[in-house]
């Protein structure tokens, strides 16, 4: 079955079409970014021509930033989002990460007490190391040990009171965030984010948005009616959409990183068909390999002063397929200034 006509383009992975990394985190609402360079390259093969130390100033520079929304996981977000997103989606965030902390027995008094200290702490001129973070924790009287530590790093970002800050080496800093100014009321919120939603991930259903935002499907479908979304049918059923869907030429080969915006729906059996693996197998690899718009497999890759080593997890493809990994891989070496050399692994 070919991908939902309009999600390629919708995804700007047609075609690369931004100019600047920020252009692209504001036109998908967010990117999923555990995996920190890998999410930059999503970010990057949207954009024209944009490099890692491209990306890594434009990062440093704050022009987007790295914080926990929607899922409880981080994502990429452009700073003007990133307090009317928390305000509608935050709340549902703060109940699961509640659940944790109850079988962590990190009591709330605990957790608001972290904040409070690194509010104290953090300012925009002065960022912080986790591992700084840690021992005013502990200078205040509190046990940064085991998950205690990010669960209220967690917490702060929720409370939108840090987000990052430049990379120190290899080390993730936090600073403040300026304070939210006067947001629109739950409806208005619900509408923007099914408009974003549709407008950077193309045709959905109301549970893709549900899952996207941490939302209850009632709200999806509250959203999809406020944003005046049109109904339309594809090959995968029924879908919402802001405009009309763009059908373009579905790619031979696709090199994403593992957490990619083109997955960020509700996944379905169809759609892990032609996977090579466990489903579970999709978390564990630097990317995703998709072929034809379908997922197939995983890559990961070895870099070296001179060269990056793109490893695909299937045996050698196809030529036409073949030559379509060879030119991702290219393109993926580019960003980092490498020579690619590929190899197979399964």
């Amino acid at each position: 079955m070919k991908p939902v006509i309009g999600r390629l383009h919708a995804h700007g992975l047609d075609t690369p079409r931004f100019d600047t990394a920020v252009d692209v985190v504001r036109h998908l609402g967010c990117v999923q970014s555990q995996l920190h360079d890998m999410a930059l390259w999503g970010v990057a093969r949207r954009s024209t021509d944009l490099t890692l130390p491209d990306l890594q100033t434009a990062f440093d520079r704050g022009d987007f930033v790295r914080t926990h929304v929607l899922r409880p996981t981080w994502h990429f977000v452009a700073p003007e989002d990133v307090h009317w997103l928390l305000a509608l989606t935050g709340p549902r965030v703060e109940r699961q990460l509640a659940v944790t902390n109850r079988t962590l027995g990190l009591a709330r008094q605990t957790v608001e007490r972290g904040v409070a200290v690194i509010a104290e702490a953090v300012s925009p001129g002065a960022p912080l190391t986790r591992g700084e973070l840690a021992a005013c924790l502990a200078g205040a009287g509190l046990d940064p040990a085991g998950q205690a530590l990010a669960h209220i790093v967690m917490q702060a970002e929720l409370d939108g009171v840090v987000a990052s800050g430049p990379m120190r080496g290899k080390q993730h800093t936090y600073r403040t965030l300026p304070p939210a100014s006067a947001l629109p009321g739950r409806d208005d919120l619900l509408a923007a984010v099914a408009r974003r939603y549709a407008a950077g991930h193309g045709p959905f259903r109301d549970k893709d948005l549900a899952w996207w935002t941490s939302l209850t499907l009632t709200d999806s479908r509250r959203a999809i009616e406020l944003a005046q979304l049109q109904p339309i049918e594809t090959d995968h059923g029924p879908h919402w959409t802001h405009e009309a869907p763009v059908d373009v030429e579905v790619p031979a080969v696709l090199l994403l990183p593992a957490f990619d915006e083109y997955v960020s729906y509700a996944r379905d059996p169809d759609d892990l068909a032609d996977l090579r693996g466990p489903a579970a197998d999709l978390a564990r690899g630097t990317g995703l390999l998709a072929v034809r718009g379908r997922l197939a497999g995983t890559w990961t890759r070895s870099v070296s002063a001179r060269r990056v080593e793109v490893r695909i997890d299937t045996p050698p493809p196809a030529a036409t397929v073949r030559r379509a990994i060879d030119q991702q891989a290219a393109d993926f070496a580019r960003f980092l200034s490498r020579e690619p050399v590929v190899t197979f692994t399964g």
